[in-house]
C-alpha cells in the first residue's frame, strides 16, 4: 500500500459515532408526556444540585481548617471554631455523596421519584443553613439572604405552589432560629473578635421584627418575580417539546408513505431493465443502430434507479424505529468480503479496475445486512471513484482482543479536506465527484454512516486529490442478546 506523500498528504478525518437517546413515543398521553418531560429535568437538577453541594462542604471544610490557626484569623479580626464548619462540611459531603447514588439508581429503576429526592435535598439543606446562619448573622446582618439562593433554585425547578412552600418552609427555619435565643435554647454565638456580643451586655440590639418583616417582604417579591418567569420558560420548553414530537411523528409518517412508494417503484424498475437486457440480448431479433442506443440508455438509467431505490431501502431500515434489532449470529466477515467483491468485479472489469484482496479469516458476531450494506457500500464507493484501470485494495484483519479491521483503499479523484466532514451527509456530493460518475445517488456513504452506527463501528477516512481515499472501518465483536433500537443521526 502506497505511503502517504508527507508533502501533500491526506488530511486524516475521523467520524465517530454520538450515542443518542430515544424519543419519546408520540402516542403517549398529556398525562405521561408531562411526566416523562419532567422527570430527566428533575433528574438533571438534581445532579446539578449536588454539584453546587460540593462547592459549599470545598467552603466549609476551608472555613474549618483555618479556624486552626486562630492567630492568622485574629489578625483580619475573626474567630472561628473549626468544629462546626468541619462537621457541617462532613455532613453535607455525606449527604451529597447518598444524593447522587440515589439519583443513579433512579435513573436506572425509576425509583426513588426525583420529585422526593429534590424535596429531600431542599429540607436538610434548609435545616443546615439554618444551622450556619445561627454562627454568622449577629456578625453578618445579610446572613438570611442566603435563603434566596434556595428559593430562587425553586422556582426554576418547581411549579409556583411547590416552590412558595420552599419559601414558606425556609421562612418558617429563620422565625424558629430567632425564636430559639429569646428562650435560651441556643446561646448566642459571634465570628469576630469584637463582634456584637463581645462589645458588652449593654450593646443595643435591634428588634428582630424591624429587619425580619421586610426581608420576608423582599422575600416574596423575588418569590413572585422568579416563579413568574421560571413557569412561562417552563410552559413554552414543554409546548417546544410537543409540538417537536407531533412534526417528528408527521416527518415518520410522510417517511412511510415515501418508502411505501419506493418499495412499489422497485419491482417496475426492475422488470424494465430486465426486458430492455433482453432486447439487447437479440431476444426480440437484431436492433437498428438508432434502437439499440436508446434501449441501452433505458438499461442504464433503470439500473441507477434501481440503485437509488436500494439504497434508500436500506437506509429506511436502518433508520427505522420501534423495530427489535435482528438477531446477531457469529459470521466469517472475510467470507462476507468475498462475496461483496464477488458483486462488484464485474463492474470493475468492465472500467479495467483490478480489486487486490488480502483477507485474513475472522469470526465476530453482528447482524449480516448490515455488514453487508457497509461493505458492499465502501467497494462500491472505491471502485465508481476510482480512476480507469487503476486498483483497489481490500485488507481484512483481525485487531485482538475482539474486533476486527476493514481498510478499502483507492487510488482515485480523492476528496479534498474541506469536504471530508460533508461525504456522510444524505445526498452530499461534491464538484469532483458529480464530474467523475454522473450516476451515483450520494447515499451510499450515509449507508455506510447509519450500518457503522448498528455495528457499534468507528470510521475513519484519510483522502487527498490526486492521492485517493482509504476508508478503515473497526468492527467490534457484539453481543447475541437483540436490544430495543435507538433513532440514527439524520
Amino acid at each position: 500500500m502506497p505511503a502517504i506523500p508527507a508533502s501533500n498528504g491526506p488530511t486524516p478525518f475521523t467520524y465517530r459515532l454520538p450515542r443518542v437517546e430515544t424519543r419519546a413515543d408520540p402516542g403517549q398521553t398529556a398525562a405521561a408526556e408531562s411526566r416523562n418531560w419532567n422527570e430527566p429535568l428533575l433528574r438533571e437538577n438534581a445532579i446539578w444540585f449536588c454539584q453546587l453541594r460540593w462547592i459549599v462542604v470545598a467552603v466549609l471544610a476551608t472555613v474549618g481548617v483555618a479556624g486552626f490557626f486562630p492567630q492568622v484569623l485574629g489578625a483580619v479580626g475573626l474567630v472561628i471554631p473549626p468544629h462546626w464548619p468541619l462537621g457541617t462540611a462532613a455532613l453535607l459531603a455525606l449527604l451529597n455523596a447518598g444524593y447522587r447514588l440515589l439519583a443513579r439508581a433512579s435513573q436506572r429503576t425509576g425509583t426513588p421519584s426525583m420529585r422526593w429526592l429534590l424535596w429531600t435535598q431542599i429540607v436538610c439543606d434548609l435545616v443546615i443553613l439554618t444551622a450556619v446562619i445561627r454562627w454568622v448573622d449577629h456578625d453578618l446582618p445579610a446572613a438570611p439572604f442566603m435563603y434566596l439562593f434556595h428559593l430562587i433554585l425553586a422556582c426554576m425547578v418547581f411549579a409556583p405552589g411547590e416552590s412558595l412552600m420552599v419559601a414558606a418552609l425556609a421562612a418558617g427555619c429563620y422565625l424558629v432560629r430567632l425564636a430559639l435565643e429569646p428562650a435560651g435554647l441556643a446561646a448566642p454565638a459571634s465570628i469576630l473578635t469584637a463582634g456584637p456580643l463581645s462589645a458588652g451586655a449593654e450593646t443595643p440590639r435591634l428588634s428582630p421584627t424591624l429587619f425580619v418583616a421586610p426581608m420576608l417582604l423582599i422575600w416574596a417579591v423575588i418569590w413572585y418575580l422568579v416563579s413568574r418567569l421560571a413557569e412561562v420558560v417552563r410552559r413554552r420548553d414543554h409546548e417546544l417539546a410537543v409540538t417537536n414530537r407531533r412534526l417528528e411523528a408527521s416527518g415518520e409518517e410522510r417517511a412511510r408513505h415515501m418508502l411505501q412508494t419506493t418499495h412499489q417503484l422497485k419491482a417496475p424498475f426492475a422488470a424494465i431493465h430486465a426486458q430492455s437486457q433482453l432486447l439487447l440480448g437479440g431476444y426480440c431479433g437484431t436492433l437498428p443502430a438508432a434502437a439499440h442506443n436508446v434501449v441501452e440508455k433505458i438499461s442504464a438509467r433503470c439500473l441507477a434507479l434501481s440503485r437509488q431505490i436500494q439504497e434508500m431501502l436500506q437506509l429506511a431500515n436502518l433508520r427505522s424505529q420501534g423495530q427489535t434489532t435482528p438477531s446477531r449470529r457469529e459470521l466469517d466477515l472475510s467470507q462476507t468480503l468475498r462475496e461483496v467483491i464477488a458483486r462488484v468485479e464485474p463492474t470493475a472489469r468492465q472500467r479495467g479496475i483490478r480489486i487486490e484482496q488480502a483477507l485474513d479469516p475472522v469470526m465476530l458476531r453482528a447482524v449480516p445486512d448490515h455488514l453487508t450494506m457497509l461493505l458492499d457500500n465502501l467497494v462500491v464507493n472505491a471502485v465508481s471513484y476510482s480512476h480507469d484501470h487503476e486498483v483497489v485494495q481490500v485488507t481484512f484483519r483481525p485487531v485482538p482482543p475482539a474486533a476486527a479491521e476493514v481498510i478499502v483503499r483507492d487510488h482515485g479523484i480523492g476528496i479534498p479536506a474541506d469536504k471530508l466532514p460533508r461525504i456522510f451527509e444524505d445526498y452530499y456530493r461534491t464538484e469532483e465527484a458529480v464530474r467523475h460518475n454522473l450516476s451515483s445517488t450520494g447515499l451510499g456513504l450515509a449507508v455506510v454512516r447509519q450500518a457503522a452506527h448498528e455495528l457499534q463501528a468507528t470510521l475513519q477516512v484519510e483522502s487527498a486529490p490526486g492521492w485517493g481515499t482509504r476508508f478503515t472501518v473497526r468492527l467490534p465483536d457484539q453481543p447475541d442478546t437483540p436490544t430495543p433500537r435507538q433513532p440514527q443521526p439524520h
